[in-house]
């Protein structure tokens, strides 16, 4: 059995800081380096067992292969007939189990530049499928208010994501205990931390999103300028102005605003029921802008907007519609190929549907009020009510790029008013682009997944009936005419 002041090749033993099952932990000192490590070392009693030191050596060469900043480093491996162990960096800081334990509090900017660090750390594993234990409090080290270092614990053999999923509800439940109350930034971060550890999640938070979110956060308390992603997903960032015109997402999801003395709280909940919440009486921007550029969007092609544009911030509402409808002459606005036999742009059981809203009512078993989404309308209801409007439906390009512009939203929203679930919100401030209802885009494209079938209108993003592909959802329909009950649209500005 080794003790301390033993010398194994370059190395010397110190001091033993932990047993496990298998493997005893060192503090030593490497002696050609002259630096402090951390020995990791299979215990003389299990070397024996059969397969045991080969895969112990297997699990070193995947930890290896980790190169990250934020997650330790693995610095060589050494076997013989006597010893097996193998050498890393030792991580200075204080753990976060004893500070939770000992009742540590963070201000929200501490937190969200800690969590922003380890989310990119555990977002390079992910992108790179390396597999891994489960973490635990104590593999994360505190070095410093805004440092945090990550223990290496990659294994060999392929990646478990209930793992990452357990990790996050860990980070998100510690992190939100940990929370210094009152001061800026303490509701937005406990809302993301909320969505961190709600298991019954249908689209769980990514550690990109995870990541973008807390760099929004950071960014806006320490007033900088935001650092976007050209498009959510990308790892390239740009700086830029906000837009004045833009309502930022985690302004939204701070939950307050007041206006005339009406106070409107957006409360979270991962068991939605199909009640409509009351209408809200604050103001927001009724379109929200999207400079030009050239931008990466889902799949990896990109896309050039030459000219910015002006995109409604949710989705056309019953009330909006009815007044189109109030219109005396629809002729004027209607397509040129509109079929001879549509006589009006009625939605389907339009005679039922807004007595239902204006009495808060409900229909199909949906709670209704007359700022929920018009639905029921097929493309050349949505192009005649854009006209009128003197706008135009998007591209499914532009859509894209306004989708995951400053950040996808975290939710797919069930049936309600536009705008009600404050998580289904672009990073732009964008609402529902992922869910309540899905929506018409303007031309016909080729399905990528049926590159030999015909062009077809597009209904992008997913809805409150189908929420598996939430914001990166498409469905192509065979007809401009096709309606669907959970089917509607927005519009873009015209200049």
């Amino acid at each position: 059995m080794r003790k301390e002041g033993d010398i194994l090749g370059d190395y010397r033993l110190r001091h033993v800081v932990s047993e496990g099952r298998f493997t005893r932990t060192w503090e030593g000192e490497q002696l050609s380096m002259q630096r402090i490590v951390m020995i990791e070392m299979l215990r003389s009693k299990v070397m024996r067992q059969p397969g045991l030191v080969d895969s112990f050596i297997s699990d070193v060469r995947a930890k290896a292969t980790v190169n990250h900043p934020g997650i330790g480093v693995v610095y060589e491996v050494f076997t013989n007939d006597e010893d097996t162990f193998f050498s890393r960096e030792k991580l200075e800081g204080e753990s976060l189990e004893s500070l939770y334990q000992s009742g540590s509090r963070f201000a929200p900017l501490e937190i969200v530049v800690l969590l922003g660090q380890i989310a990119d750390a555990m977002w390079q594993l992910k992108i790179e499928e390396v597999a891994t234990v489960d973490y635990e409090l104590h593999d994360f080290l505190i070095a410093s208010k805004d440092e945090v270092r990550v223990m290496n614990l990659a294994v060999e053999g392929a990646r478990d994501e209930q793992i990452e999923t357990r990790t996050k509800q860990l980070l998100g439940g510690v992190f939100d205990a940990m929370i210094r109350p009152g001061l800026p930034g303490a509701t937005r971060l406990k809302s993301l931390c909320d969505f961190m550890t709600d298991v019954n999640r249908p689209v769980p938070l990514t550690w990109k999103q995870i990541l973008d979110l807390s760099h929004q956060v950071r960014d806006q308390l320490q007033g900088k300028k935001k650092a976007v992603p050209t498009v959510a997903g990308s790892s390239e960032y740009q700086m830029r102005e906000p837009q004045k015109v833009a309502a930022s997402f985690w302004a939204l999801i701070a939950g307050v605003a007041s206006i005339s003395g009406v106070i409107f709280l957006i409360v979270f909940s991962g068991d939605k029921k199909n009640t409509a919440p009351a209408q809200t009486s604050f103001e927001m921007k009724a379109y929200i802008e999207i400079p030009p550029g050239r931008y990466k969007i889902p799949g990896g092609s990109e896309v050039s907007i030459r000219e910015g544009f002006a995109m409604s911030r949710t989705e056309v509402t019953l009330a909006q519609y009815k007044t189109f409808l109030d219109f005396p002459d629809h002729r004027r606005f209607q397509h040129p190929e509109q079929p001879v036999n549509k006589k009006n742009h009625k939605p389907n059981d339009w005679d039922v549907v807004w007595p239902a809203a204006v009495r808060r009512k409900t229909w199909l078993g949906r709670a209704m009020t007359i700022e929920c989404p018009v639905v029921g309308i097929d493309w050349w209801d949505a192009y005649a009510y854009a006209q009128w409007s003197q706008g135009r439906l998007p591209t499914l390009s532009e859509w894209a790029v306004a989708a995951g512009y400053e950040g996808q939203s975290l939710d797919v929203s069930l049936w309600g008013p536009v705008g009600h679930d404050q998580m289904d919100v672009t990073g732009i401030g964008l609402a529902g682009m992922a869910g309540n209802v899905r929506e018409w885009t303007a031309v016909s494209e080729i399905n990528p997944a049926e590159s030999l079938a015909p062009k077809a209108y597009v209904a992008a993003g997913d809805s409150f009936e189908n929420r598996d592909g939430g914001i990166l959802a498409r469905l192509w329909l065979d007809s401009r005419s096709a309606r669907r009950s959970d089917l509607g649209f927005r519009v873009i500005a015209k200049k």
